[in-house]
């Protein structure tokens, strides 16, 4: 699995169409109280530390596991209500991983947007992968 198919996994696995969606699902409510998450107008910050990048490589084979597991269950999932639930559980999972390491949902899926929108970001998160 390489760093750019795995650095969507929050998006294309669930079937978001860009990056900053999950933030702006995840932070539906927070944004309401104020917290402005996923506002998909601004440029993603393209000067990441190496700490911020190194934590972003590492989540990849959790995210990508959290996505193995759910996708085909979603697949197979007897009704749409149940598909939807499975996409939440994913998506709580993938917040959970994130957050756990670090990071937060917004510089996770801002890393991500980076790393297929910026050939300087990509050469340093393969770097740092070994790709």
């Amino acid at each position: 699995m390489t760093i750019k198919l795995s650095a969507l996994t929050l998006t294309l696995a669930l079937g978001f169409a860009a990056a900053p969606a999950l933030a702006q699902e995840y932070g539906g409510e927070q944004q309401q109280e104020g917290q402005g998450m996923g506002q998909p107008e601004q440029q993603p910050q393209a000067d990441f530390s190496d700490e911020e990048l190194e934590r972003f490589v590492s989540l990849q084979d959790d995210i990508g596991a959290i996505r193995e597991d759910y996708v085909s269950q979603i697949e197979s999932a007897d009704s749409e209500d149940e598909a939807r639930q499975l996409q939440q559980e994913a998506q709580t999972a993938m917040v959970e991983a994130i957050e756990e390491a670090g990071m937060s949902v917004e510089e996770y899926n801002a890393i991500a947007v980076a790393y297929n929108s910026d050939p300087s970001v990509q050469e340093r998160v393969d770097a740092l992968s070994g790709s």
